[in-house]
């Protein structure tokens, strides 16, 4: 899908005619290879451009905006997991700090690119259905759209509660003012497009190697059962959620062909980025400009990896030293060596410091790091995989019937894998429960991204180790006082992000409708 995405995309920007918003609008601009003149969609050559041009919204809305970049960082700073180990006062420290306000651009760049591909994808639903073309590549088309649409309205929803609801594509200023829906309304279009995606879409392995990485059947059950779960816990759901996301993801089991890779660190090697686990992936390449943009945010300071070497996720203390040894992940979570730029073998050992070779006091992030690329565009990014699948399994089962033996099973495939030994036999159903939490840190750690919307599932439990985290900052366990962490109160406010304040400033609706706390 590398060469189709890139392809077809790059055509759908041409083809379609750039058409803009002004800020008397809640997105201050749409997407310039979106809205398109009536006479585009006429064949289905200009639907697979279409539907395109919304999955090239994943790789790179703007710059290293949304899954580029800004999104993840949103995601995964909060946590307890990862630093970016930099001043207080800069923007990713204050995601890292919970020091951030409803002003942050990180918050507005990622309110920003899912309305845009939400925005491109309205654009295939209304209009792919009208073209006379092959009814199963139609209807294909429309399914994918529909899953590019539940994603992005599952980003937003879980960030944010509540949102505006567009379902039509924009072609005037006056529709996109629209109030704040309530998060069960929003989780209700997320649940039916996704189901019906599911009635359209193919088992993934029918791909052709022209259309790998296509939303496929298998990848929209999946999002749902993790849809049900996130609504089960804090969306407003019930518990017959998790019975609904234990449905999905056991038919997932049943019938769509994934298992787990044999070696964790294959997931993250471009040489078997198509494998038996992964279920949905954003498509990357080392060509300049259509890269997930990831890489080079991973990438050591002072490496010689890409053209540029941000060092921006490194590792929490307390975080990596729950590595131990024996853990197969920890080699492929964490960069413990790298070439620098004078072609030197530079290696992690505990001391190192910022200013020391190796350039940081803790573990650079090993995942989706291309040590082989010569630009910032590099290997895909994962959003679903089957090692999840199967935590999810584990979490739902706990919930439902508490830990019992099937509830272990999964878990402990996943730790197997990991070299591993079984999870501890005869754990009370909270216990259980944490652990399943923390395996999800040591396993899916920057992936998806997870790690806030696993912390709101367990919220307790995940403030509790990261203000745990703060506190080692404050005593000055990460051996350079330079930049000591904040000692944030993890007030509930926390648990959803805040409206961005330039989309209540742009659109009215919106006034006096803040997230509680901010």
């Amino acid at each position: 899908m590398k060469t189709r995405i890139l392809a077809l995309a790059f055509a759908a920007t041409a083809a379609l005619t750039l058409g803009a918003c002004n800020d008397n609008t809640f997105l201050t601009e749409t997407p310039i290879d979106f809205v398109g003149p009536g006479n585009f969609y006429n064949n289905a050559t200009d639907a697979l451009a279409a539907v395109n041009g919304a999955y090239a919204g994943l790789e790179n809305t703007s710059g290293s905006n949304y899954y580029g970049g800004l999104f993840v960082m949103l995601v995964e700073f909060p946590t307890e997991m990862q630093t970016p180990y930099l001043s207080a006062t800069n923007e990713r420290s204050l995601v890292d700090n919970y020091t951030f306000t409803p002003s942050h651009n990180y918050i507005y760049q990622s309110w920003l690119g899912a309305y845009s591909i939400i925005n491109r994808a309205n654009g295939v639903i209304a209009r792919v259905p009208g073209i006379s073309m092959d009814a199963t590549l139609r209807d294909r088309v429309v399914g994918e759209a529909k899953f590019l649409r539940a994603l992005n309205y599952f980003n937003l929803v879980r960030l944010f509660g509540g949102v505006p609801l567009e379902t039509a594509e924009t072609n005037s200023l006056d529709s996109l003012q629209k109030p704040r829906a309530t998060t069960a309304d929003v989780y209700a279009l997320i649940v039916q497009d996704l189901t019906d995606a599911i009635k359209v879409l193919p088992k993934g392995s029918t791909y052709g190697s022209s259309d790998i990485g296509r939303a496929s059947r298998g990848a929209a059950k999946s999002l749902l059962a993790k849809v049900y779960i996130q609504r089960a816990a804090v969306g407003g759901g019930t518990p017959a959620d998790y019975q609904s996301a234990l449905t999905q993801l056991q038919d997932v089991d049943a019938t769509e062909g994934y298992s787990l890779v044999a070696n964790f660190s294959d997931l993250f090697d471009m040489k078997h980025e198509v494998n038996s686990e992964v279920i949905f992936d954003i498509q990357c390449t080392r060509i300049t400009g259509a890269g997930c943009h990831v890489s080079n945010q991973v990438a050591p300071r002072n490496s010689n990896y890409g053209t540029s070497q941000n060092g921006s996720f490194t590792a929490e203390q307390g975080f990596y030293d729950e590595f131990v040894v024996a853990d197969k992940r920890r080699v492929a979570t964490w960069q413990l060596s790298f070439v620098n730029k004078a072609g030197a073998v530079i290696l992690w050992d505990p001391t190192q410091t910022a200013s020391k070779p190796y350039g940081a006091d803790t573990p650079y992030m090993h995942k989706f790091l291309d040590s082989l690329s010569t630009t910032d565009d590099e290997a895909n990014y994962i959003i679903l995989r089957y090692g999840d699948n199967l935590l999810m399994e584990s979490e739902a089962i706990n919930e439902i019937s508490g830990p019992t033996a099937a509830a272990y099973a999964p878990i402990n495939a996943v730790r197997a894998r990991a070299g591993l030994p079984a999870l501890l036999a005869g754990l009370s159903k909270s216990a259980f429960k944490d652990s399943v939490f923390h395996e999800r840190r040591l396993e899916l750690a920057m992936e998806g991204p997870n790690g806030y919307f696993d912390s709101q599932r367990n919220w307790l439990w995940a403030k509790t180790r990261i203000q745990a985290s703060m506190a080692l900052g404050a005593l000055n366990k990460f051996k350079n006082n330079k930049y000591p962490k904040a000692q944030t109160s993890l007030i509930d406010k926390f648990m959803l992000m805040p409206i961005p304040q330039r989309a209540i400033d742009i659109n009215p609706q919106l006034a006096g409708k803040q997230n509680p706390g901010w």
